[in-house]
């Protein structure tokens, strides 16, 4: 594994779960950690002050505001005037049953497709170009989910949104190559806070339907996510299965 010292990573939901661990594992591989968060500044700052090295620092800004992430583009450009990796980690659902249709309100909706997709997509187009610019360009990942091809999640909305995000990796992959590749990391159950909605009991059931009969730690999807970033140097365009086996049944 090379070393990444030199090298700059922003993180999306950096302050904590799947984010923090990948913020975690950029910074101990050597490279400059840059996490962008909605609401928990106190959250960032306890991140931040944990990770290895120095020339962390976090941002305030949510993935649907275009021009607060076009302020964010220029304060990268200004102080690190450079940048590598983009880990579009920012996500949020909340826990509806698939047949209850009235449910799943508008606003919820529209709400899961505003973080989740165009959330992602508006990411992509302030800080893409910065990477492809950059000199030994780098690469975007994308944080999908299992859900995106069982169809089982949180809700009917959920399970789209992470269908449209692998789309949309192919789409970009083609977007910003040579210079940047642009990956998806799909994990299955994870045992971050937000998993927490499921309850116990339903964590358990769901444990037992994938191969490795548990679920998996926010280090271990962090692992795939940097892996795919730094040393998946000819992969572009796909969607790397973080899942304990789940397709398999």
């Amino acid at each position: 594994m090379d070393n990444l010292e030199g090298r700059v990573a922003l993180v999306t939901g950096g302050s904590r779960g799947i984010g923090a661990a990948v913020a975690s594992r950029f910074a101990e591989r050597g490279a400059q950690v840059i996490v962008l968060h909605s609401s928990s500044p106190d959250e960032a700052r306890e991140v931040i002050g944990k990770l290895p090295g120095s020339g962390h620092r976090h941002v305030q800004a949510s993935v649907t505001d275009s021009e607060a992430l076009g302020k964010i583009r220029e304060s990268v450009l200004a102080q690190e005037g450079r940048l590598n990796y983009l880990v579009n980690n920012a996500g949020w659902s909340t826990v509806i049953p698939h047949k209850d249709l009235d449910g799943l309100t508008d606003d919820i909706f529209d709400r899961i497709f505003a973080i989740n997709v165009a959330g992602v997509f508006r990411c992509c187009r302030a800080f893409g170009p910065i990477i492809k610019s950059s000199p030994g360009g780098g690469a975007i990942i994308n944080i999908s989910s299992n859900a995106a091809r069982t169809g089982m999640g949180s809700n009917v909305a959920y399970c789209a949104s992470k269908a449209a995000v692998e789309s949309m990796t192919q789409t970009l992959a083609r977007v910003f190559c040579p210079e940047v590749r642009v990956l998806a990391v799909a994990p299955g159950m994870t045992l971050t806070p937000l998993a927490q909605m499921w309850g116990e009991e339903e964590l358990n059931k769901r444990a037992q339907l994938n191969a490795m009969k548990r679920h998996a730690s926010p280090d271990e999807v962090a692992g795939a996510v940097v892996a795919a970033a730094a040393d998946f140097t000819f992969a572009t365009g796909n969607v790397l299965l973080t899942d304990g086996g789940r397709w398999l049944f």
